[in-house]
């Protein structure tokens, strides 16, 4: 899973695994009428695809701005820097901190993810729409912020490629970020599964058909978004498949959150989660953020020099 982050055509291949098994699952489950306690759960818990793939988004852009824009921008205004351009995939600025700067991307998204995290237990209560966004801002930010020094580690690109540059050895800094990141991505990936608990659940018992259909369904339609919002970016292509696709393929840990059985093992202290309905204000709001996420920032703000 997290050589994927590194290796694409191992990422494809996952993403495809995942995809249909998530599709045979679901022709299994119709053919179960034995019962029909399983069907009745099916359409108990039919959340809404469109409401799903909006909440993706809003997250995903959420995530994207708090690392360029929460991190590496208010980091080189801090530092005493220039901002040039702050586009979805890159920040270019004039700045004298050459560590601190890359580094603050991924500490925000850390930071962010974090108070995601906490928002989501301290708010039990919240209706079923505002506590999965709070649980997908977390995602999208905790596997950004664990990713990306995996991702450095192996490409020797990147946010933290920059923060290690000139250090020695190389290759112990290296295995470091290796060995940190992918201690950060399974530490994300058990707290995000005890976050999405009440989702995995049903009154029948585990509902893991349910759990991998709206962990996939945000998580394409963050990789969409982040296609398009790196399509016009003025360092063409090359940023596109380096920075954009990465920053969304990082979630993949997004759609095996089924695979922790915290995440779907019936608990008689926690109620299933409502079901995510059919919500305009939140596609309406997902469309607006994606327009200015495409068309302003994709091809970048420039600032007054």
């Amino acid at each position: 899973m997290l050589y994927a982050l590194a290796f694409p055509r191992l990422f494809i291949v996952c993403l495809i695994r995942r995809s249909v098994s998530f599709a045979l699952l679901r022709r299994v489950v119709s053919m179960q009428t034995e019962s029909g306690s399983t069907l009745a759960m099916t359409e108990k818990f039919r959340d809404d695809a469109l409401t799903l793939a909006s909440l993706g988004v809003l997250a995903f852009a959420f995530a994207d701005q708090t690392h360029e824009a929460l991190g590496h921008a208010l980091a080189t205004l801090l530092t005493g820097g220039k901002l040039i351009t702050l586009t979805t995939c890159f920040v270019d600025s004039r700045a004298g901190s050459e560590r601190w700067i890359p580094a603050a991307g991924g500490l925000a998204n850390l930071a962010v993810g974090l108070v995601a995290l906490a928002l989501v237990r301290v708010f039990p209560g919240a209706s079923p729409h505002r506590r999965y966004f709070l649980v997908l801002a977390a995602a999208f930010n905790l596997f950004f912020a664990a990713g990306y020094p995996v991702y450095s580690a192996f490409a020797l690109f990147g946010d933290w490629a920059a923060v290690i540059s000139g250090l020695a050895p190389a290759w112990l800094w290296r295995t470091l970020l290796a060995i940190v990141g992918i201690a950060g991505y399974y530490l994300s990936m058990r707290f995000l599964a005890r976050a999405i608990h009440s989702f995995g659940i049903s009154s029948d018992g585990p509902a893991r058909e349910r759990l991998r259909r709206i962990t996939l369904i945000p998580f394409l339609s963050a990789f969409g978004l982040a296609f398009l919002g790196g399509l016009p970016n003025p360092r063409g292509w090359a940023m596109v498949f380096s920075a954009a696709l990465p920053a969304a393929a990082a979630s993949f840990g997004l759609t095996q959150l089924d695979n922790f059985p915290r995440a779907s093992q019936p608990n008689p202290a926690i109620s299933p989660a409502a079901p995510i309905t059919r919500n305009f204000r939140w596609i309406v709001a997902a469309c607006l953020v994606a327009i200015v996420f495409v068309a302003i920032l994709g091809p970048g703000i420039r600032f007054a020099q």
